[in-house]
Protein backbone atom coordinates (compact mmCIF):
# COMPACT_ATOMS: atom_id res chain seq x y z
CA UNK A 1 0.00 0.00 0.00
CA UNK A 2 1.39 3.37 -1.01
CA UNK A 3 1.91 6.19 1.44
CA UNK A 4 1.40 9.78 0.42
CA UNK A 5 4.36 12.10 -0.04
CA UNK A 6 4.22 15.02 2.37
CA UNK A 7 6.04 18.25 2.96
CA UNK A 8 8.25 18.77 5.97
CA UNK A 9 6.59 21.00 8.54
CA UNK A 10 7.03 21.67 12.22
CA UNK A 11 3.67 20.95 13.87
CA UNK A 12 1.97 23.90 15.54
CA UNK A 13 0.35 21.43 17.89
CA UNK A 14 0.52 17.66 17.95
CA UNK A 15 -1.87 14.95 18.86
CA UNK A 16 -5.05 16.81 17.92
CA UNK A 17 -7.95 14.71 16.70
CA UNK A 18 -9.55 15.82 13.42
CA UNK A 19 -12.48 14.13 11.66
CA UNK A 20 -13.09 14.27 7.90
CA UNK A 21 -16.44 13.55 6.23
CA UNK A 22 -16.66 13.29 2.46
CA UNK A 23 -18.93 12.48 -0.45
CA UNK A 24 -18.10 9.25 -2.33
CA UNK A 25 -16.86 10.63 -5.65
CA UNK A 26 -13.28 10.83 -6.90
CA UNK A 27 -13.47 14.58 -7.48
CA UNK A 28 -14.33 15.09 -3.82
CA UNK A 29 -12.04 12.52 -2.20
CA UNK A 30 -8.88 12.95 -4.29
CA UNK A 31 -8.06 16.56 -3.27
CA UNK A 32 -8.29 15.67 0.41
CA UNK A 33 -5.78 12.81 0.32
CA UNK A 34 -2.55 14.88 0.31
CA UNK A 35 -4.10 17.27 2.86
CA UNK A 36 -4.82 14.41 5.26
CA UNK A 37 -1.34 13.00 4.68
CA UNK A 38 0.10 16.42 5.50
CA UNK A 39 -1.89 16.65 8.74
CA UNK A 40 -0.81 13.16 9.76
CA UNK A 41 2.82 14.05 9.03
CA UNK A 42 2.45 17.07 11.30
CA UNK A 43 1.50 14.81 14.18
CA UNK A 44 -2.28 15.02 14.09
CA UNK A 45 -4.64 12.10 14.33
CA UNK A 46 -7.20 12.03 11.53
CA UNK A 47 -10.37 9.94 11.49
CA UNK A 48 -11.85 9.85 7.99
CA UNK A 49 -15.46 8.81 7.34
CA UNK A 50 -15.79 7.51 3.80
CA UNK A 51 -17.58 4.94 1.66
CA UNK A 52 -15.95 1.51 1.86
CA UNK A 53 -14.67 1.50 -1.73
CA UNK A 54 -12.45 4.48 -0.87
CA UNK A 55 -11.23 2.98 2.42
CA UNK A 56 -7.88 1.65 1.21
CA UNK A 57 -6.75 4.81 -0.54
CA UNK A 58 -7.74 6.92 2.47
CA UNK A 59 -5.99 4.55 4.88
CA UNK A 60 -2.81 4.95 2.81
CA UNK A 61 -2.60 8.57 4.02
CA UNK A 62 -2.22 7.40 7.62
CA UNK A 63 -5.78 8.25 8.59
CA UNK A 64 -7.99 5.98 10.67
CA UNK A 65 -10.96 5.04 8.50
CA UNK A 66 -14.60 4.66 9.46
CA UNK A 67 -16.00 2.96 6.37
CA UNK A 68 -19.65 2.55 5.48
CA UNK A 69 -21.57 0.97 2.63
CA UNK A 70 -22.58 3.70 0.23
CA UNK A 71 -26.13 4.11 -1.06
CA UNK A 72 -24.97 5.71 -4.33
CA UNK A 73 -23.20 4.01 -7.25
CA UNK A 74 -19.67 2.83 -6.56
CA UNK A 75 -18.79 3.68 -10.17
CA UNK A 76 -20.47 6.90 -11.21
CA UNK A 77 -19.31 6.49 -14.80
CA UNK A 78 -21.80 3.66 -15.26
CA UNK A 79 -24.72 6.07 -14.66
CA UNK A 80 -25.52 8.52 -17.47
CA UNK A 81 -26.17 12.10 -16.37
CA UNK A 82 -29.04 13.33 -18.58
CA UNK A 83 -28.26 16.02 -21.13
CA UNK A 84 -31.23 17.99 -19.76
CA UNK A 85 -31.64 18.17 -15.98
CA UNK A 86 -35.26 18.46 -14.85
CA UNK A 87 -36.90 19.46 -11.59
CA UNK A 88 -37.60 15.79 -10.92
CA UNK A 89 -33.89 15.01 -11.20
CA UNK A 90 -33.02 17.76 -8.73
CA UNK A 91 -35.66 16.72 -6.20
CA UNK A 92 -34.63 13.06 -6.25
CA UNK A 93 -30.96 14.06 -6.04
CA UNK A 94 -31.62 16.13 -2.92
CA UNK A 95 -33.02 13.24 -0.90
CA UNK A 96 -30.39 10.83 -2.27
CA UNK A 97 -27.56 13.16 -1.19
CA UNK A 98 -29.03 13.62 2.29
CA UNK A 99 -29.52 9.90 2.81
CA UNK A 100 -25.95 9.26 1.70
CA UNK A 101 -24.53 11.90 4.03
CA UNK A 102 -26.46 10.55 7.01
CA UNK A 103 -25.83 6.85 6.30
CA UNK A 104 -22.62 6.61 8.40
CA UNK A 105 -24.03 8.66 11.29
CA UNK A 106 -24.94 5.80 13.71
CA UNK A 107 -21.54 4.11 13.29
CA UNK A 108 -19.67 7.41 13.67
CA UNK A 109 -21.55 8.17 16.88
CA UNK A 110 -20.79 4.70 18.18
CA UNK A 111 -17.09 4.94 17.35
CA UNK A 112 -16.49 8.56 18.27
CA UNK A 113 -19.04 9.22 20.99
CA UNK A 114 -16.39 8.72 23.68
CA UNK A 115 -13.50 9.78 21.45
CA UNK A 116 -14.74 13.07 20.10
CA UNK A 117 -12.69 14.94 17.52
CA UNK A 118 -11.59 18.49 18.24
CA UNK A 119 -12.45 19.62 14.72
CA UNK A 120 -14.90 18.51 12.03
CA UNK A 121 -13.86 18.90 8.39
CA UNK A 122 -16.57 18.12 5.88
CA UNK A 123 -17.28 18.41 2.17
CA UNK A 124 -19.70 21.14 1.15
CA UNK A 125 -21.68 18.61 -0.90
CA UNK A 126 -21.84 15.81 1.68
CA UNK A 127 -21.91 18.01 4.77
CA UNK A 128 -24.87 16.76 6.80
CA UNK A 129 -23.30 14.29 9.26
CA UNK A 130 -20.21 16.40 9.91
CA UNK A 131 -22.16 19.61 10.44
CA UNK A 132 -24.70 17.84 12.63
CA UNK A 133 -22.06 16.40 14.94
CA UNK A 134 -20.13 19.66 15.03
CA UNK A 135 -23.29 21.39 16.30
CA UNK A 136 -24.27 18.57 18.63
CA UNK A 137 -20.80 18.11 20.13
CA UNK A 138 -20.02 21.83 20.03
CA UNK A 139 -16.71 21.57 18.19
CA UNK A 140 -15.43 23.91 15.44
CA UNK A 141 -15.68 22.97 11.80
CA UNK A 142 -14.16 23.58 8.37
CA UNK A 143 -15.93 23.13 5.05
CA UNK A 144 -14.17 21.85 1.94
CA UNK A 145 -15.27 23.21 -1.44
CA UNK A 146 -14.18 21.50 -4.64
CA UNK A 147 -15.49 24.16 -7.01
CA UNK A 148 -16.48 27.85 -7.18
CA UNK A 149 -17.86 29.38 -4.00
CA UNK A 150 -20.30 32.22 -3.41
CA UNK A 151 -20.59 34.91 -0.77
CA UNK A 152 -22.89 37.80 0.08
CA UNK A 153 -21.94 39.79 -3.02
CA UNK A 154 -20.65 37.26 -5.59
CA UNK A 155 -22.51 34.18 -6.77
CA UNK A 156 -21.12 32.54 -9.91
CA UNK A 157 -24.17 30.28 -10.04
CA UNK A 158 -26.69 33.10 -10.34
CA UNK A 159 -26.33 33.12 -14.12
CA UNK A 160 -27.64 29.56 -14.21
CA UNK A 161 -31.02 30.72 -12.90
CA UNK A 162 -33.64 30.01 -15.52
CA UNK A 163 -31.47 27.53 -17.38
CA UNK A 164 -32.49 24.60 -15.17
CA UNK A 165 -36.06 23.73 -14.31
CA UNK A 166 -36.54 24.07 -10.53
CA UNK A 167 -38.25 21.24 -8.68
CA UNK A 168 -41.90 21.58 -7.75
CA UNK A 169 -41.97 22.72 -4.08
CA UNK A 170 -44.58 20.04 -3.47
CA UNK A 171 -42.49 17.25 -4.96
CA UNK A 172 -42.72 14.06 -2.83
CA UNK A 173 -38.92 13.73 -2.77
CA UNK A 174 -38.57 17.19 -1.24
CA UNK A 175 -41.15 16.24 1.39
CA UNK A 176 -39.11 13.15 2.25
CA UNK A 177 -35.98 15.31 2.42
CA UNK A 178 -37.60 17.77 4.80
CA UNK A 179 -38.98 14.99 7.02
CA UNK A 180 -35.67 13.12 7.22
CA UNK A 181 -33.66 16.22 8.05
CA UNK A 182 -36.20 17.43 10.62
CA UNK A 183 -36.36 14.06 12.33
CA UNK A 184 -32.57 13.81 12.46
CA UNK A 185 -32.10 17.30 13.86
CA UNK A 186 -34.74 16.72 16.51
CA UNK A 187 -33.19 13.39 17.52
CA UNK A 188 -29.90 15.20 18.15
CA UNK A 189 -31.33 17.96 20.30
CA UNK A 190 -31.37 20.63 17.57
CA UNK A 191 -35.08 21.28 17.80
CA UNK A 192 -34.58 25.04 17.65
CA UNK A 193 -32.69 24.89 14.35
CA UNK A 194 -34.81 25.00 11.21
CA UNK A 195 -33.99 22.89 8.18
CA UNK A 196 -33.15 26.05 6.26
CA UNK A 197 -30.86 27.36 8.99
CA UNK A 198 -29.02 24.05 9.17
CA UNK A 199 -28.58 23.68 5.40
CA UNK A 200 -27.58 27.30 4.84
CA UNK A 201 -25.48 27.87 7.93
CA UNK A 202 -22.44 30.08 7.18
CA UNK A 203 -19.06 28.61 7.98
CA UNK A 204 -16.23 30.29 9.85
CA UNK A 205 -13.72 28.71 7.47
CA UNK A 206 -14.00 27.19 4.00
CA UNK A 207 -11.00 25.65 2.28
CA UNK A 208 -11.47 25.95 -1.49
CA UNK A 209 -9.61 23.67 -3.91
CA UNK A 210 -9.64 26.46 -6.50
CA UNK A 211 -6.83 29.03 -6.79
CA UNK A 212 -7.61 32.73 -6.32
CA UNK A 213 -6.72 33.39 -9.97
CA UNK A 214 -9.61 31.18 -11.09
CA UNK A 215 -12.35 32.19 -8.60
CA UNK A 216 -14.70 34.88 -10.00
CA UNK A 217 -14.96 37.95 -7.78
CA UNK A 218 -11.99 36.92 -5.65
CA UNK A 219 -11.55 40.46 -4.32
CA UNK A 220 -14.86 40.21 -2.44
CA UNK A 221 -13.84 37.22 -0.29
CA UNK A 222 -12.37 37.61 3.18
CA UNK A 223 -10.43 35.30 5.51
CA UNK A 224 -13.41 32.96 5.87
CA UNK A 225 -12.41 31.46 2.51
CA UNK A 226 -8.93 30.08 1.93
CA UNK A 227 -8.23 29.43 -1.76
CA UNK A 228 -5.56 26.73 -1.72
CA UNK A 229 -5.88 25.61 -5.33
CA UNK A 230 -5.56 22.02 -6.55
CA UNK A 231 -4.08 19.58 -4.08
CA UNK A 232 -2.14 17.03 -6.08
CA UNK A 233 -0.59 14.11 -4.26
CA UNK A 234 0.89 10.71 -4.97
CA UNK A 235 -1.64 8.59 -6.87
CA UNK A 236 0.57 5.64 -7.55
CA UNK A 237 -2.33 3.49 -6.33
CA UNK A 238 -4.11 4.31 -9.60
CA UNK A 239 -1.52 2.48 -11.62
CA UNK A 240 1.11 3.44 -14.15
CA UNK A 241 0.98 4.79 -17.67
CA UNK A 242 3.94 5.15 -19.96
CA UNK A 243 3.95 7.08 -23.23
CA UNK A 244 4.83 5.19 -26.39
CA UNK A 245 8.29 5.49 -27.80
CA UNK A 246 8.80 8.16 -30.42
CA UNK A 247 8.22 11.89 -30.70
CA UNK A 248 4.44 12.03 -31.09
CA UNK A 249 2.76 14.52 -28.74
CA UNK A 250 0.09 13.06 -26.47
CA UNK A 251 -3.55 14.15 -26.33
CA UNK A 252 -5.82 12.84 -23.55
CA UNK A 253 -9.58 12.56 -24.08
CA UNK A 254 -11.57 11.97 -20.87
CA UNK A 255 -14.90 12.86 -19.28
CA UNK A 256 -13.88 12.35 -15.66
CA UNK A 257 -15.41 9.87 -13.24
CA UNK A 258 -19.05 10.49 -14.22
CA UNK A 259 -21.04 9.19 -17.16
CA UNK A 260 -23.13 11.26 -19.55
CA UNK A 261 -25.80 10.73 -22.16
CA UNK A 262 -24.53 10.43 -25.74
CA UNK A 263 -21.05 9.56 -24.44
CA UNK A 264 -20.31 7.13 -27.28
CA UNK A 265 -21.07 9.81 -29.84
CA UNK A 266 -18.62 12.18 -28.16
CA UNK A 267 -15.80 9.63 -28.27
CA UNK A 268 -16.54 8.79 -31.92
CA UNK A 269 -16.28 12.49 -32.78
CA UNK A 270 -13.02 12.75 -30.85
CA UNK A 271 -11.67 9.69 -32.63
CA UNK A 272 -12.58 11.13 -36.03
CA UNK A 273 -11.00 14.44 -35.03
CA UNK A 274 -7.70 13.15 -33.71
CA UNK A 275 -6.90 9.66 -34.97
CA UNK A 276 -5.32 10.77 -38.25
CA UNK A 277 -3.12 13.44 -36.65
CA UNK A 278 0.56 12.77 -35.88
CA UNK A 279 -0.36 12.51 -32.18
CA UNK A 280 -0.72 9.67 -29.72
CA UNK A 281 -4.35 9.64 -28.58
CA UNK A 282 -5.28 8.32 -25.11
CA UNK A 283 -9.00 7.82 -24.45
CA UNK A 284 -10.41 7.17 -20.98
CA UNK A 285 -13.84 5.80 -21.89
CA UNK A 286 -15.57 5.25 -18.55
CA UNK A 287 -18.21 2.60 -17.96
CA UNK A 288 -20.72 3.45 -20.69
CA UNK A 289 -18.49 3.04 -23.76
CA UNK A 290 -16.21 0.18 -24.81
CA UNK A 291 -13.38 0.19 -27.34
CA UNK A 292 -15.56 -2.03 -29.51
CA UNK A 293 -18.14 0.79 -29.70
CA UNK A 294 -15.54 2.86 -31.53
CA UNK A 295 -14.68 0.28 -34.16
CA UNK A 296 -11.14 -0.63 -35.27
CA UNK A 297 -8.55 1.65 -33.67
CA UNK A 298 -5.38 2.80 -35.42
CA UNK A 299 -2.08 2.07 -33.68
CA UNK A 300 -1.70 5.64 -32.40
CA UNK A 301 -4.94 5.39 -30.38
CA UNK A 302 -5.30 3.62 -27.05
CA UNK A 303 -8.76 3.37 -25.51
CA UNK A 304 -9.37 1.96 -22.04
CA UNK A 305 -12.20 2.09 -19.51
CA UNK A 306 -9.93 4.17 -17.28
CA UNK A 307 -6.39 5.58 -17.25
CA UNK A 308 -4.39 7.18 -14.41
CA UNK A 309 -5.14 10.75 -15.43
CA UNK A 310 -2.29 12.49 -13.63
CA UNK A 311 0.26 10.13 -15.15
CA UNK A 312 -1.03 10.93 -18.64
CA UNK A 313 -1.27 14.68 -18.02
CA UNK A 314 2.38 14.72 -16.95
CA UNK A 315 3.25 13.82 -20.57
CA UNK A 316 0.31 15.38 -22.43
CA UNK A 317 0.36 18.36 -24.76
CA UNK A 318 -3.44 18.58 -25.08
CA UNK A 319 -6.51 17.55 -23.10
CA UNK A 320 -10.09 17.25 -24.34
CA UNK A 321 -12.35 17.15 -21.28
CA UNK A 322 -15.76 17.93 -19.83
CA UNK A 323 -14.80 21.05 -17.81
CA UNK A 324 -15.11 19.27 -14.48
CA UNK A 325 -13.34 21.43 -11.92
CA UNK A 326 -11.09 18.61 -10.73
CA UNK A 327 -9.94 17.66 -14.22
CA UNK A 328 -9.52 21.30 -15.21
CA UNK A 329 -7.37 22.04 -12.17
CA UNK A 330 -5.26 18.93 -12.81
CA UNK A 331 -4.68 20.00 -16.42
CA UNK A 332 -3.69 23.55 -15.46
CA UNK A 333 -1.45 22.28 -12.66
CA UNK A 334 0.44 20.24 -15.26
CA UNK A 335 0.55 23.13 -17.72
CA UNK A 336 -1.84 21.56 -20.26
CA UNK A 337 -4.32 24.00 -21.87
CA UNK A 338 -7.70 22.21 -22.01
CA UNK A 339 -10.31 21.99 -24.74
CA UNK A 340 -13.53 21.68 -22.76
CA UNK A 341 -16.97 20.34 -23.73
CA UNK A 342 -19.16 21.12 -20.69
CA UNK A 343 -22.08 18.82 -19.90
CA UNK A 344 -23.67 20.41 -16.80
CA UNK A 345 -24.42 23.92 -15.60
CA UNK A 346 -21.46 23.99 -13.23
CA UNK A 347 -19.20 22.75 -16.00
CA UNK A 348 -20.45 25.55 -18.23
CA UNK A 349 -19.26 28.03 -15.60
CA UNK A 350 -15.84 26.38 -15.50
CA UNK A 351 -15.65 26.41 -19.30
CA UNK A 352 -16.60 30.08 -19.36
CA UNK A 353 -13.85 30.89 -16.88
CA UNK A 354 -11.29 28.89 -18.88
CA UNK A 355 -12.03 30.91 -22.00
CA UNK A 356 -12.43 34.22 -20.15
CA UNK A 357 -8.91 33.87 -18.75
CA UNK A 358 -7.52 32.74 -22.10
CA UNK A 359 -6.41 29.36 -20.75
CA UNK A 360 -8.17 27.08 -23.22
CA UNK A 361 -11.03 26.71 -25.66
CA UNK A 362 -14.63 25.57 -25.27
CA UNK A 363 -16.99 23.71 -27.58
CA UNK A 364 -20.70 23.51 -26.71
CA UNK A 365 -22.01 19.91 -26.56
CA UNK A 366 -24.60 20.60 -29.26
CA UNK A 367 -21.89 21.96 -31.55
CA UNK A 368 -19.42 19.10 -31.23
CA UNK A 369 -18.15 17.79 -34.54
CA UNK A 370 -14.88 16.18 -35.50
CA UNK A 371 -13.88 19.34 -37.37
CA UNK A 372 -14.60 21.61 -34.40
CA UNK A 373 -12.67 19.41 -31.97
CA UNK A 374 -9.71 19.11 -34.33
CA UNK A 375 -9.67 22.86 -34.91
CA UNK A 376 -9.79 23.57 -31.16
CA UNK A 377 -6.98 21.14 -30.33
CA UNK A 378 -4.68 22.24 -33.15
CA UNK A 379 -5.44 25.91 -32.67
CA UNK A 380 -4.66 25.74 -28.97
CA UNK A 381 -1.44 23.84 -29.64
CA UNK A 382 -0.04 26.83 -31.59
CA UNK A 383 -1.63 29.55 -29.43
CA UNK A 384 1.48 30.97 -27.79
CA UNK A 385 -0.41 33.41 -25.58
CA UNK A 386 -2.61 30.67 -24.11
CA UNK A 387 0.42 28.44 -23.62
CA UNK A 388 2.26 31.19 -21.73
CA UNK A 389 -0.77 31.98 -19.56
CA UNK A 390 -1.19 28.33 -18.63
CA UNK A 391 2.54 28.02 -17.95
CA UNK A 392 2.47 30.98 -15.55
CA UNK A 393 -0.59 29.63 -13.77
CA UNK A 394 0.95 26.14 -13.51
CA UNK A 395 4.03 27.58 -11.81
CA UNK A 396 1.81 29.53 -9.42
CA UNK A 397 -0.22 26.43 -8.54
CA UNK A 398 2.89 24.39 -7.79
CA UNK A 399 4.40 27.19 -5.71
CA UNK A 400 1.22 27.52 -3.63
CA UNK A 401 1.86 24.08 -2.11
CA UNK A 402 -1.87 23.47 -1.83
CA UNK A 403 -1.80 20.56 0.64
CA UNK A 404 0.41 22.48 3.09
CA UNK A 405 -1.72 25.62 2.71
CA UNK A 406 -4.89 23.63 3.35
CA UNK A 407 -3.34 21.98 6.41
CA UNK A 408 -2.33 25.42 7.70
CA UNK A 409 -5.93 26.62 7.40
CA UNK A 410 -7.26 23.57 9.20
CA UNK A 411 -4.70 23.88 11.98
CA UNK A 412 -5.56 27.55 12.40
CA UNK A 413 -9.21 26.62 12.98
CA UNK A 414 -8.08 24.32 15.80
CA UNK A 415 -6.55 27.32 17.51
CA UNK A 416 -9.58 29.58 17.24
CA UNK A 417 -11.87 31.48 14.87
Amino acid sequence: MNTMRTTQHTPKSTGRHIAFFNYPAHGHVNPTLPVVAELVARGHRVTYVVASHFADVVAATGAEVIAYESLVPKQWNTEAIPSKITGDHLAEAAIAHLREALEPLPEVERRLGDDRPELMVYDAFGYAAGRLLARTWKVPSVTLATTFVANETVNPYAKLAGTVEPPDPGHPALARYAELLRTTLDAHGLTGVSNEEFAGAPEERTVVFVPPEFQPGIESFDERHVFVGPCIGDRAHQGEWRPPTGERPVVLVALGSFGYENQAGFYRDALDALADLPWHVVMSLGGLVTPEDLGPLPPNVEARPWVPQLAVLEKASAFVSHAGMGSTMEALYHGVPPVVVPRTGEQELVAERVTELGLGRSVAPGEVTADRLRSAVLGLAVDGRAQRRVGRLARSLVERRGPALAADAIEARLEGP
